[in-house]
């Protein structure tokens, strides 16, 4: 789908894909987490499967990053693995774990897609696009609702904090420039599209099999 005259393209992809956005926000398990109502074992759930997701993705935009028209979209700033890792260092044990939970079967198909997305550049640029801008958005809501709610000290949020990027706001709008620049052609941008569009329905599965495994768990202590 290609942008119409005098529609940034960034704009384009925030319209069409709005829906899929507030339906995956509207997932019960990330709801509840955020109202206050899971736990912080849910929480550390959550950042264990990421660990899974942004190792591939970044190990993927590391590799396409090497390319011209990549390299400014691709700021390795953003990456979130070895955050994610030092937060779980400090939560898991906390929490009653040994070593990081398993993939689920979500994460497992999550991976298997962002793998098989990076021989198109553009649906990698996709998933770059939702993850971290995400990050730098609700992302920053998460924090400190965790914070508010569950009691994890901010020693062990660094998932959600930018070292290096001082104003969120200017450098998202930046990002944003840099991604219209990128979808210049009509199969650029349907590819985004069309990747952003699988990545909420890959979200969504996850947060369904996060309120399964927490149910189980909940079952399981009971």
């Amino acid at each position: 789908m290609a942008t119409t005259a005098g529609t940034l393209f960034s704009a384009k992809l925030k319209e069409v894909t709005q829906a899929d956005h507030s339906e995956a926000e509207s997932s019960e398990f990330i709801t509840t987490l955020m109202g206050g109502s899971r736990s912080s074992r849910d929480y550390v759930l959550l950042l264990a499967q990421y660990t899974y997701i942004y190792a591939a993705l970044e190990s993927e935009v590391r590799a396409l990053s090497e390319r011209h028209e990549l390299a400014a979209l691709f700021d390795l700033r953003l990456e979130r693995a070895a955050h994610i890792h030092a937060d779980l260092a400090i939560l898991l044990p906390t929490h009653g774990f040994a070593d990081i939970p398993a993939p689920l079967e979500a994460t497992v198909d999550y991976v298997r897609h962002i793998r098989d997305a990076a021989e198109d550049p553009a649906r990698i640029v996709a998933h770059h696009y939702l993850r971290y801008l995400g990050d730098l958005s609700g992302g920053q809501i998460i924090g400190r609702l965790v914070e508010r709610h569950y009691g994890i000290t901010p020693e062990a949020l660094s998932m959600w904090r930018f070292d290096g990027i001082d104003k969120y706001k200017p450098y998202k709008d930046e990002y944003r420039r840099k991604l219209d620049a990128y979808a210049v052609t009509p199969e650029r941008a349907s590819a985004l599209l069309e990747e952003a569009a699988k990545g909420f329905t890959l979200n969504k599965a996850l947060f369904r099999d996060l309120l399964t495994q927490s149910q189980l768990s909940t079952l399981m202590s009971a």
